[in-house]
């Protein structure tokens, strides 16, 4: 049975269609997809009316969990594991000589 040949609108017509838009991959993904830990701060949140009150919005991957588990780090999930980290690490910065507060002074 022979080919049926497009007609001239079925050509043109094609030419305009849409092609598939490719989904982007995220650092996370690619990370992940090497084996590689992840972490990232999405968004900082504060009170306007009272700037000490506040949270940071993390991402993370389940590699970055294991490495943490693996460094001693514990608690009841993974949300809890990374907030030890995390609050660990500000300690850690507020703590350094350099470190000035929000006074600007040099602790």
């Amino acid at each position: 049975m022979a080919k049926k040949e497009k007609t001239m609108y079925e050509k043109v017509s094609g030419m305009f269609k849409k092609s598939p838009e490719k989904k982007e991959v995220s650092a996370k993904d690619k990370a992940t997809a090497k084996g590689e830990p992840f972490v990232k701060v999405l968004d900082i949140n504060y009170d306007k009316t009272n700037p000490g009150d506040g949270y940071f919005e993390l991402e993370w991957n389940n590699i970055f969990v294991k490495k943490l588990l693996d460094a001693g780090y514990s608690g009841a999930d993974e949300n809890e594991i990374v907030d030890a980290w995390f609050t660990g690490l500000c300690r850690q910065i507020s703590e350094d000589p350099g470190f000035k507060d929000d006074q600007g002074t040099t602790k």
